[in-house]
């Protein structure tokens, strides 16, 4: 259901919520060549205290290679960011996991089934057009204890 309601700019705008809903004030790139940009995000009343984030969103299927790394990499540089999250719906490459690995305390990737995570913890704190769009309902299972 994300991939399909939320594909292109829609995923940096989801993106953004869920960024908003855990207390980072975004700056959302409009659509159109974003140079590597497509959100900054930083904490604090007015969005100006650290961390400070730069964060790129790939919303097809294909795994994101290690330049799209290297590219977010250099906006952090450019924009004075700390820390970049590269959100991959599709992964990524093997070459960009080797890439990563030297980058562990600067940028940090959420794949598919991370952005479905994050998108759960926030749901509640969602815009009410966002939380329609996503349809979800919670569900409370039983489970008889062992013992």
């Amino acid at each position: 259901v994300i991939a399909e309601r939320f594909a292109g700019h829609r995923m940096e705008r989801l993106v953004a919520a869920v960024l908003t809903a855990e207390g980072y004030v975004c700056d959302v790139s409009p659509e159109g060549p974003d140079g590597g940009v497509d959100i900054l995000a930083a904490r604090g009343p007015l969005g100006l205290d650290p961390p400070f984030v730069v964060v790129q969103v790939k919303s097809g299927t294909q795994p994101v290679d290690a330049p799209t790394l290297q590219q977010l990499h250099g906006a952090l540089t450019t924009h004075g960011g700390k820390q970049g999250l590269l959100v991959a719906w599709g992964g990524i490459t093997t070459r960009a996991k080797q890439a990563l690995a030297t980058q562990r305390f600067t940028i940090h990737v959420w794949n598919a089934d991370d952005l479905i995570d994050a998108v759960c913890r926030a749901y509640d704190r969602l815009p009410e057009e966002m939380q329609a769009a996503l349809a979800l309902k919670q569900v409370w299972i039983y489970v008889e204890s062992e013992g």
